[in-house]
């Protein structure tokens, strides 16, 4: 069955329920099917419904992987980011290279697939975050671990990564097209 994909915020799940969009838990997003009429979730397609609403697209993308100690119990656990060789932000249509993605909000059905390898990256809110946004979670304790506490300061594990600089950060190449929506910083 063709899929035709929703943007939705989050304020805007009960409405687009309602109207009768349906709910893919595998990349986290609201679809609509054949033959339900498109005009009533106007305000949810896109210009140009085929191509992804995402504001960051990837053909170059890994999964970061290393080790962290976990923020609630102290125990080791893998932490995990998304890292683009190169990429384009959609919104700006600027031509991006070596950025690591955190705050990831939204994600296609691709990289929600090859995501699950690590099953501790996973959607969940936390205190300082917007529900609903994907973060590493503790084996152990189950402790949401901030992605600020990852990349935003030089010794974070994740801070100015770049291919090549060691550090103990171990990179798995994402096959094929990757599109998603999150912030990015530059690798130093």
């Amino acid at each position: 069955m063709d899929r035709i994909y929703l943007l939705v915020s989050p304020e805007e799940y009960a409405d687009v329920k309602a109207s009768g969009a349906c709910w893919d838990e595998a990349s986290k997003r609201w679809y609509i099917g054949e033959g339900v009429e498109r005009a009533m979730f106007s305000r949810w397609v896109g210009e140009e419904p085929d191509d992804a609403p995402f504001g960051i697209v990837s053909e170059e993308a890994f999964v970061a992987s290393a080790g962290s100690s976990c923020v609630r119990c102290g125990q080791d656990a893998e932490v995990v980011c998304v890292y683009c060789k190169s990429g384009l932000d959609t919104e700006n249509e600027e031509r991006l290279a070596d950025i690591t993605v955190f705050n990831i909000w939204a994600m296609d059905e691709a990289l929600a697939t090859l995501l699950q390898r690590w099953p501790g990256y996973r959607r969940g809110g936390g205190e300082d975050s917007e529900e609903g946004d994907f973060a590493n979670h503790c084996p152990h304790c189950g402790a949401r671990q901030e992605d600020y506490l990852l990349h935003s300061e030089p010794g974070d594990v994740f801070f100015g990564l770049a291919m090549g600089a060691g550090g103990g950060v171990e990179f798995t190449a994402l096959e094929g097209r990757v599109c998603f929506s999150g912030d990015y910083g530059f690798g130093v």
